[in-house]
């Protein structure tokens, strides 16, 4: 392989490493409502952590993802943030996630128990790549 060559292939993966890696992410959480038909509840102690990794359709972490498998779709808004919107749903709950500009922004609708019940949490976040 000649120098120019394996010039090309270094570079080449320096810069796709964004491309081809996963993103984890750190957060905390900075609000939190649930609203049920018994009325509104704030969580007694705020400020949990949450950790997740994506990939592809699936989300993994701690916290606020209970499904498998998302539809996930990625964008770039006006200001050049890079985020996400995932949804999944199944018998016991829906999800809806957004994440822009180092915010996560999760919603459910949560069908445990007597009644159903819409929590709502927002975290901040730090995103790094899994190597």
């Amino acid at each position: 392989m000649n120098n120019l060559t394996a010039g090309i292939f270094l570079l080449n993966l320096i810069f796709c490493k964004g491309l081809l890696a996963d993103f984890e992410f750190i957060c905390k959480e900075i609000e939190r409502v649930t609203v049920a038909d018994s009325g509104l509840m704030t969580p007694s102690y705020p400020g949990r952590e949450l950790e997740f990794a994506i990939a592809e359709n699936t989300i993994t972490g701690t916290g606020v993802f209970y499904h498998e498998y998302y539809d996930i779709s990625h964008f770039k808004d006006t200001l050049g943030h890079i985020g996400f919107t995932a949804f999944a749903n199944n018998s016991d709950r829906q999800d809806i996630f957004f994440y822009s500009n180092n915010k996560l922004f999760h919603s459910a609708i949560v069908n445990y128990g007597r009644e159903p019940s819409i929590q709502s949490e927002i975290f901040e976040c730090n995103k790094t790549f899994n190597d």
